[in-house]
């Protein structure tokens, strides 16, 4: 506890002996102390020198103590200081007034100095503990006030009770406007989607992204909360905010550049395969063997290129957060086929078995077509390049209560476990066999295909036994009515062992 030197007491009392009575025993324990002869006198002293404790007195002529309860609790500066009021008063409804006015206790006249000093010491702990709780909350709402990124503290029922400058400042709204609107009242006045709320109300740790109209202007947030608590019994919820709207409008002129580059190589590609076409045709006269060799060695690496071009263009339109889905229900056991029948001939080339499961009946999502069969030519395409020779692909498909899933699995040559961490990083192709051509776009691709789905993507692999990706889709409720039938004829038949 503080030293007794370091505290200062005010005594006012309108009778000068015991102001000096209490004076004297207060001194020889060490106090400094302050003496006032009446109200108005005590509640200036106390205003100019802030004593840590008042010992007041509750009958005085002029000024009542209890208005000059009245006036210190009013002011900031004085609210906390513990006060004393000296009285003879017995009768329980006046002590119970003092205490209601804002008195901390009551002493007689005659109190002796061992018991002055007890109460002293206790309501001094007890303002030490007011002071360092005080200190810890304005050194608290310091370092709130000058967070860089606008960060707002919320009731459990969603009203703003702490919010820094910067989030007033990028909400374009006053303090006092704020403190009488919800938390929802503002996302949605800034036309936030209802689901991004809810998902900002329940406690999101990731970062959400947030489209907001500012002014008729589009801005761009991020956004994610947590629970806090602030005490025992209250808990409250921190948004944290941070516009990112440069950074958008960056990706997308980045996104329109790349574009424009993979455009600009396209247009003179598809003019090369285009003349190659017809010199392979016999359009300009007939071709020795070589000839032909070559042109077909010039057909495979425009092919390439081609795909690159348009993985390289794909990319850049989702990480500027341009994901066009045109879904609609579809039956993806006949497009599983189809894919497989595509890349038949390149599975064969190396008597690489290809197997569609069959399904006991049809499944059927919600997704865009064109983006399906990407997701399952980029998957498919992968297990032949990264297979063995005359080894196996499994194709199958399991439905769920919401969500079908759609394994491609295979006994080729595994992914090693510090490759599997990176693969879905953009442009890293860990420990790839160097005859296999590529920059490491297309697994990427197929995650945000499937993230903008609303899906999920999860791959397991072995180095040396093969590897299995797994992605959901939402399924497509049929209509009532309407008569799902098996994917495959023979589905009613038991299902044959996976080859391993």
């Amino acid at each position: 506890m503080t030293d007794p030197k370091d505290r200062t007491i005010l005594v006012v009392d309108d009778s000068p002996p015991t102001c000096q009575y209490l004076k004297r025993l207060l001194e020889k324990k060490g106090y400094p102390v302050i003496t006032g002869g009446d109200g108005a006198t005590g509640a200036r002293l106390a205003l100019e020198h802030l004593p840590d404790l008042i010992l007041l007195d509750k009958e005085m002529p002029g000024m009542h103590g209890f208005d000059v309860i009245r006036i210190l609790r009013r002011h900031q500066e004085t609210s906390g200081i513990p006060i004393l009021m000296i009285s003879s008063e017995t009768q329980i409804s006046e002590r119970i007034r003092g205490l209601e006015m804002g008195a901390d206790d009551f002493i007689t006249k005659g109190i002796s100095g061992d018991e002055l000093y007890s109460k002293i010491r206790a309501f001094l702990r007890i303002k030490d503990l007011q002071d360092q709780l005080r200190q810890e909350r304005d050194k608290l709402n310091q370092i709130f006030r000058f967070l860089h990124d606008p960060v707002a503290i919320c009731s459990l029922d969603d009203r703003i009770v702490l919010a820094n400058q910067v989030f007033l400042g990028l909400l374009r709204m006053p303090r006092e406007v704020a403190q009488f609107k919800t938390m929802t009242e503002i996302l949605e006045t800034l036309k936030v989607e209802p689901e991004i709320i809810r998902e900002l109300r329940r406690g999101s740790r990731e970062e959400l992204r947030l489209d907001v109209t500012f002014d008729g202007h589009k801005s761009y947030l991020t956004g994610r909360t947590a629970p806090i608590q602030v005490s025992e019994e209250e808990q409250a919820l921190a948004y944290i905010f941070r516009d990112v709207s440069r950074e958008v409008e960056v990706e997308r002129m980045k996104s329109d550049f790349h574009s424009m580059i993979a455009h600009d190589l396209r247009s003179p590609m598809s003019v090369i395969q285009g003349y190659v076409s017809l010199m392979e045709a016999g359009k300009t006269g007939p071709m020795t063997e070589t000839q032909g060799e070559f042109m077909a060695s010039i057909t495979t690496k425009i092919t390439e290129m081609i795909t690159l071009l348009n993985d390289f263009l794909d990319m850049s339109k989702m990480e500027a957060g341009f994901v066009n889905l045109k879904r609609e229900p579809l039956e993806i056991g006949p497009l599983i086929d189809e894919v497989i029948s595509d890349l038949g001939p390149m599975a064969t080339s190396r008597g690489i078995t290809v197997e569609h499961v069959p399904t006991l009946q049809a499944v059927c999502v919600d997704a865009d077509p064109l983006r399906l069969t990407q997701i399952l030519r980029n998957l498919v395409s992968n297990s032949i390049k990264y297979n063995v020779e005359s080894g196996w692909i499994r194709v199958q498909v399991r439905s769920g209560d919401e969500f079908a899933e759609i394994e491609v699995a295979d006994g080729g040559v595994g992914i090693r476990p510090e490759d599997l961490a990176v693969l879905f990083e953009p442009y890293t192709r860990g420990n790839a066999p160097r005859n296999i051509k590529g920059v490491g776009l297309g697994v990427v691709i197929i995650k945000k295909l499937v993230e903008a789905h609303g899906g999920e993507v999860e791959v397991e692999s072995v180095p040396g036994q093969g590897t299995t990706f797994r992605f959901t889709l939402p399924l497509n409720a049929p209509q009532p009515g309407e008569t799902l039938v098996p994917s495959h004829p023979e589905a009613a038949d038991p299902v044959p062992e996976a080859v391993n």
